[in-house]
């Protein structure tokens, strides 16, 4: 069962489109990586995914935030406010997806030099990556709820 859903979660990565700016070859690198962490940590992965879809969701209250500025210019300041909120929360998640994706990306190269000594040292870098990124979601968690409850007081 396990085998099934990395296999699908495989196929999806490589169908899935990273932008029209990489090239085809940095797709390839990226699904070996990917590909890399749902094979050595998985729940590290799907934390990254919840990162990814954070800072989707972030992309969208800016965005709507800026569109409900351009209807109501004269609330600018309570708008401004919550604009500011979510471009940090959304700052802090890329900047921690970006750097454990880094820090992923070099332990998949020690692993391809050494497999032994790369799966030694990945489960322990991988462990430590999940704890950064489980609370970094969290913390993504509670200033969501926290822009939000300032909405409604």
């Amino acid at each position: 069962m396990n085998r099934v859903i990395l296999l699908i979660l495989i196929l999806i990565i490589t169908l899935i489109p990273f932008g029209c700016h990489e090239t085809e070859e940095q797709v390839d690198v990226q699904n070996k990586v990917n590909a890399f962490i749902i094979e050595m940590n998985p729940d590290l992965y799907q934390s990254m995914a919840r990162m990814r879809e954070e800072i989707t969701l972030s992309d969208t209250k800016i965005q709507q935030l800026y569109e409900l500025k351009g209807l109501f210019p004269n609330q600018r300041d309570m708008i401004d406010k919550s604009l500011k909120q979510w471009h940090k929360l959304r700052k802090n998640l890329k900047f921690t997806l970006n750097n454990i994706y880094d820090k992923v990306e070099a332990a998949y190269v020690a692993y391809k030099i050494d497999e032994i000594q790369g799966r030694k040292k990945f489960s322990l870098i991988s462990q430590a990556l999940l704890k950064e990124a489980n609370t970094v979601l969290a913390n993504a968690e509670i200033t969501k709820t926290t822009i939000e409850r300032e909405l409604y007081e």
